[in-house]
């Protein structure tokens, strides 16, 4: 009997290896899965126009909500993740403290501001957007050689020796307003440079705990307050309103009772 049962035993013991074997892939991989839940900077492949921008929201602690976010700008900019440049800010105390920050940064430098972001606090929101500029790209660099190929034609009138004074003139105003239209163009072509290049970043901040002031219980004292102010700031008003004419009603009612008390006396 304990001859029989040694192979079944020695199955089950592999069996069991086996199964744990197998679990062990399972969890890294879910650790891997909640340790890759930040938001990361997008690049473009070769040959694509994609311009990224993030918002992510986190929550943390009110009090903590001006310091994080001066913590996080300072590291946008002096460039400790790579290079990074601060749009925009914005800040509000009181119930509701929230902080905004936008940011345009290089790819590689998307996750560690976010997670710096949320650390000790919640990841509650976070979206990525793409608007691709191929369309817009290519437009303006037609346009660029466009305004190249008028600009050297231009050029090459103005430096013969025969050209009139007034068409100098004219030349020289219509030179000069292509190049402004391709500085323009320059610029422009710049600026798509920098949008495909970079991402852009938008954090908002908001708080995480529930103060006296924020609470539902301090909510409805304010509003049973602001109820009660508004009902005795309208009775005090209809009291002042209606006063004259109580005024009026009480001489009225006087004057006619003198009368009443002078008829009876004359008929007796």
């Amino acid at each position: 009997m304990r001859l029989s049962a040694l192979p079944l035993l020695l199955l089950l013991a592999l069996g069991a290896g086996a199964c744990s074997k197998n679990s062990d892939p399972m969890s890294a991989a879910t650790g891997s899965a909640d340790a890759s839940r930040g938001l990361v900077g997008q690049a473009n492949a070769e040959g694509s126009f994609l311009a990224y921008s993030h918002d992510a929201t986190v929550r943390i602690p009110g009090p903590d909500i001006a310091a994080r976010v001066s913590a996080v700008r300072s590291a946008c900019m002096e460039a400790r993740h790579g290079s990074c440049t601060v749009l925009a800010e914005e800040q509000s105390s009181g119930q509701w403290p929230e902080g905004k920050l936008r940011l345009r940064a290089d790819p590689k430098a998307i996750e560690p501001l976010v997670a710096m972001a949320a650390e000790g606090g919640e990841l509650f929101q976070r979206s990525t957007e793409a608007e691709d500029l191929a369309d817009a790209v290519r437009d303006n660099g037609l346009r660029q050689q466009r305004l190249r190929t008028q600009h050297q034609r231009l050029s090459e009138f103005l430096a013969r020796r025969d050209i009139k004074a007034e068409d100098l003139i004219a030349l020289s105003n219509q030179l000069a307003q292509i190049e402004t239209e391709l500085q323009a163009s320059e610029q422009e072509a710049a600026q798509q440079q920098r949008r495909i290049r970079t991402n852009l970043l938008t954090l908002r901040f908001t708080s995480s705990q529930v103060t006296v002031a924020s609470s539902e219980v301090g909510e409805a004292l304010r509003d049973s307050l602001s109820t009660l102010d508004t009902s005795v700031a309208v009775l005090l008003t209809l009291v002042v309103a209606l006063l004259p004419f109580a005024l009026l009603l009480l001489v009225v009612a006087w004057v006619v009772r003198m009368m009443l008390r002078r008829r009876r006396r004359s008929a007796d």
